[in-house]
């Protein structure tokens, strides 16, 4: 009996060793579930955000939304179709009218669309540069308040606005759903502690923040265990991950009592397994002691047969029972080793879809893509970047730009992928090369090289997009030559319009000088020295002469609207050269009597211009006016010059019938005109000129009737004299 119990003490401080390595471990088991929690839900909201930022650079791609063909309808059909997909809408927000959007696929098109608030996640993006997330904002058009993604728009290198998707909270709160028994809630924590969703009750997760304890508790870790105070006040475990995407914190949370009842009973069902193993183990000793005696008491008793059951029996039962599984080892080997070959098979077959997978992407995309190593020897290539060096796709691998193109083409190509490796950036600009794939033909490529990183995150190569931009570059060229043909057609058409009032005002200072000079002919004709007839002479060679000098002023002035030559910029007062407008266009009108009110500040108000161009944009808008109100006894004309923070503002008003509200929103689009024989051009190319002088150009209503057409230009920097 001392036997058995100084074999059963070792047996029951195990037990009570394992007992309490057991509740250990089930205790963290079960914040490694939470922790599992929180890591499949952030994998599954990560990949959520990312779907989102991946159909919107999508949209960002879209030709319609390219400057020289934009289509807004269009994009706004294209952009409903993929938003009705995700269950929500598409906000287009451009830099050149940053404070209100463009397009809303969310409201009708053509109507009135919202103003964009500060802090939007679209102005966060053109901005950054860079896709931007904004927890849940409070969105007036639909009364709701959802989280919003945004990613830039860019063209040829520059941000030219922003793309805006809400996230409908249906779809976070399905990836908040626990994947495990374990946990009673998940949230999801944006800058600040600030809920963006949650999961149950996510009524509850409008303007709601966090504790603060929390976020000082995760600090800047990706992931991790947390103890405290939860949402709902109740000491919880708190297993949060960090997205990878946007830093936002995925929450996995379960109460002190959940988890105690995920590892409590286990340990208690243990601790009785153990008593009731100590208790057999206990009968066992009492029935193996017995065994043991019974042969020592048959051989005391004399009986020659040791009695059924003796101890040797069992130790031959013991020994079998070790052969046996002896016997049985190897073949649990061998099966474990045909699961881990059958995995590895799995493995391997997925890893090869993945890279037929890749590669079909990479052959689809029409834009050349190639990957380079650290020797500059090409590893990938697709069939666009095979096509651009006159060879197969097998003919590059392994080969350098020296083997397959000219020597000075294959330097520069060389320098610029060493330039771009050493700063370890992503680079992007345009060139001009020459490639063998198009007959040695100078061909303009868009390319954007990034560093290729192994797994230590050392460079390993490059990889590279590049595009054709050749065609694309020639369309802009010849919109530039259509653009200034238009505009030459514009001053041609002012010319005209100018010409026959212009000769009439010449012809009257020119009979006038003709007038004075026969006048002056005759008094001289008399031999006799009379000082009278001599003075009424040299009378009227003055006033030929100032006659003259009237005809000799508008001559200039017509001659400096025509003239023409290389736009030069220089400091401009914009007082006198307003009223030089004026005056050329008072005289091309002839006899007319054109009333005109002038206020202009002639000092102060000075501009960085090219004079020629503000000329035409002053006498084409005066022309108008004085058009609008033909044949009107109150022409109302005015023009008006005054500084407003820091800008030259100039109206030119008139009393005329207004403009239809049907042109009014496209009055500066070309072609567009009141007018029945107009050519809809001069205030396309006077919008044109304003802005490429930095300014704005509007049309208003004038209070009475009539309109206003008000002319914005920045000031030229302090210290600059006209």
């Amino acid at each position: 009996m001392l036997l058995g119990l100084a074999a059963l003490a070792p047996g029951l401080l195990l037990g009570v060793g394992l007992t309490g390595d057991l509740a250990l471990r089930l205790q963290f088991q079960a914040e490694e579930d939470i922790g599992g929690s929180a890591e499949a839900i952030g994998l599954t909201v990560n990949e959520q955000l990312e779907s989102v930022v991946h159909v919107l650079s999508a949209l960002a791609t879209s030709p319609y939304l390219d400057p020289e063909n934009r289509q807004l309808a269009a994009f706004h059909r294209q952009a409903a179709e993929v938003a009705a997909q995700m269950r929500s809408f598409v906000i287009l927000v451009r830099t050149e009218n940053i404070g209100r959007q463009a397009v809303n696929t969310g409201q009708p098109l053509g109507g009135p669309l919202p103003s964009v608030p500060e802090g939007a996640a679209s102005l966060t993006a053109i901005r950054e540069g860079r896709p931007a997330f904004v927890p849940p904002t409070y969105m007036p058009e639909i009364d709701r308040a959802l989280p919003v993604v945004a990613v830039p728009v860019r063209r040829g290198g520059e941000i030219e606005g922003a793309l805006a998707m809400p996230i409908p909270l249906g779809r976070l709160e399905q990836a908040l759903r626990l994947p495990s028994r374990l946990g009673s809630s998940a949230f999801i924590l944006g800058p600040g502690s600030r809920l963006v969703a949650r999961q149950p009750e996510p009524e509850r997760t409008i303007t709601r923040h966090a504790p603060a304890w929390m976020a000082e508790a995760i600090g800047d870790r990706p992931r991790g265990v947390i103890r405290g105070e939860g949402l709902d006040g109740q000491p919880a475990v708190l297993a949060f991950e960090r997205l990878p995407i946007n830093d936002w914190i995925v929450v996995a949370s379960a109460t002190l009592a959940e988890e105690r009842d995920a590892w409590v009973p286990p340990v208690l069902w243990s601790g009785l397994a153990v008593v009731a193993l100590l208790g057999a183990g206990w009968a066992a000793l009492r029935i193996i002691s017995r065994r043991l005696t019974q042969p020592l008491e048959s051989l005391v008793e004399g009986q020659s047969d040791p009695p059924e059951g003796a101890a040797r029996v069992a130790e031959f039962e013991a020994l079998a029972t070790a052969v046996m599984a002896a016997r049985n080892a190897p073949r649990r080997e061998a099966e474990a080793a045909r699961r881990a070959a059958a995995e590895n098979l799995q493995l391997a077959r997925e890893a090869e879809d993945e890279r037929r997978l890749l590669k079909s992407i990479v052959q689809s995309v029409p834009e050349a893509i190639f990957v380079k190593d650290t020797e500059l020897r090409y590893v990938l290539v697709n069939r666009a970047a095979a096509g651009a060096f006159g060879r197969s796709e097998d003919e590059l691998l392994g080969r350098t730009d020296a083997d397959l193109a000219h020597p000075e083409v294959a330097r520069e190509m060389s320098l610029a992928d060493r330039a771009m490796m050493n700063s370890g950036m992503t680079q992007e600009y345009e060139a001009r090369i020459r490639l063998p794939g198009h007959g040695n033909e100078p061909r303009t490529y868009l390319t954007v090289k990034a560093p290729w990183r192994d797994s230590t995150g050392r460079i390993a190569g490059l990889v590279s997009v590049a595009r054709d931009v050749t065609l694309r570059r020639a369309t802009e060229e010849r919109l530039r030559a259509a653009d200034e043909a238009m505009r030459r057609i514009a001053r041609a058409d002012s010319l005209t319009a100018m010409g026959v009032g212009v000769a009439h005002e010449l012809n009257q200072p020119l009979t006038a000088v003709a007038n004075f000079l026969r006048a002056g002919a005759r008094w001289l004709q008399d031999d006799t020295a009379d000082p009278a007839r001599i003075g009424a002479a040299r009378e009227a060679m003055q006033e030929a002469a100032a006659q003259a000098q009237r005809a000799g002023e508008i001559v200039r002035r017509l001659r400096d609207f025509v003239g023409r030559g290389e736009t030069e910029q220089k400091v401009v007062a914009l007082g006198p050269l307003v009223a030089d407008g004026v005056a050329l266009t008072c005289a091309a009108r002839g006899e007319e009597s054109l009333p005109i009110a002038l206020d202009l500040a002639l000092t102060g108000c000075v501009v960085m211009a090219d004079e020629v161009q503000l000329q035409q944009v002053f006498v084409n808008l005066l022309r108008n006016a004085i058009e609008a109100t033909e044949g009107q006894r109150d022409r109302g004309l005015s023009v008006s010059l005054q500084q407003e923070e820091g800008r030259a503002v100039l109206r030119f008003a008139d009393a005329g019938p207004g403009i239809p509200a049907e042109v009014g929103e496209r009055l500066f689009e070309p072609f567009v005109s009141t007018k029945e024989e107009g050519m809809g051009i001069g205030l396309a190319i006077c919008r044109a000129i304003v802005e490429a002088h930095a300014g704005r150009i509007e049309a208003l209503a004038r209070e009475g009737g009539g309109t206003v057409i008000r002319i914005e230009l920045p000031l030229a920097s302090e210290g600059v004299k006209a």
